[in-house]
């Protein structure tokens, strides 16, 4: 297949994005990660991106894009979360530039822009999520826990009395945790789980799901394409023929 190129936008620890690096610098997974993106200077994922490099010698390239560095326009209406319109231009760019195959959100603290998405993720004249190329990772089954974040996913889990918390890696769309799920890990919850224990075995299973998780998506996306490009050449073809009777 080819080593198909990741970028991956994370504002945390970057605990799950190191996971992916890994398996793609040792070999477990076809697919590397090339760029990790932050929207804060200070997340720790930069930190652990550059030990990373050191350690497995894997080239990630790091940048960071937020309102520090591309600030709002005057008088443009920004709720929290929400990026301004140079982020979201500038980071457009570096996607476009970097002509990556897959884009994985993992603890990305923004909502991703409209112009972004219709670009790389879900828009309503697709007929499959193999179209699109963002995805996030939600720590929480869906739709039950849609619009929630970090202890408050599990927080709502047990609030709830859900049987089960989840790993869930969706495709982006405008309302951000509606796009079509790829795929879905559950864990049951425990008589004697608190949010706390709840999270962690969440943060586990994508840890140890995620990388081959982005794999088989990355898989069946070339294929599904490959598929596409040879309908559509059978068709023009088909056509040019009937037009030459």
């Amino acid at each position: 297949m080819g080593d198909a190129l990741l970028a991956v936008l994370a504002s945390g620890e970057g605990t799950t994005a190191e996971a992916l690096i890994r398996a793609g610098a040792e070999g477990a997974i076809g697919s590397r990660v090339g760029l990790v993106i932050s929207s804060s200077d200070g997340a720790g994922v930069l930190r652990r991106v550059e030990r990373l490099n050191r350690e497995l010698g894997s080239g990630v390239a790091t940048a960071c894009i937020g309102r520090r560095s591309h600030p709002p326009d005057p008088g443009e209406g920004l709720r929290r979360g929400d990026q301004t319109a140079a982020e979201a231009a500038a980071l457009e760019q570096l996607l476009i530039d970097g002509a990556f195959d897959v884009i994985v959100l993992m603890g990305y603290l923004k909502r991703v822009s409209t112009s972004l998405v219709h670009r790389f993720g879900w828009r309503t004249d697709f007929t499959s999520p193999l179209q699109a190329q963002m995805l996030n990772t939600h720590p929480g089954p869906l739709p039950e826990t849609g619009g929630l974040y970090g202890i408050g996913v599990q927080e709502h889990v047990l609030e709830s009395k859900l049987p089960y918390a989840a790993h869930v890696v969706h495709v982006v769309s405008e309302k951000y945790d509606d796009g079509p799920i790829v795929v879905e890990h559950r864990t049951p919850v425990l008589p004697d789980d608190t949010a706390l224990t709840l999270s962690e075995r969440v943060r586990s299973l994508q840890r140890e799901q995620l990388p081959r998780d982005i794999e088989d998506f990355v898989r069946r996306r070339k294929q599904y394409l490959q598929a596409r490009q040879i309908d559509e050449a059978s068709s023009k073809g088909l056509a040019t023929a009937a037009l030459r009777k």
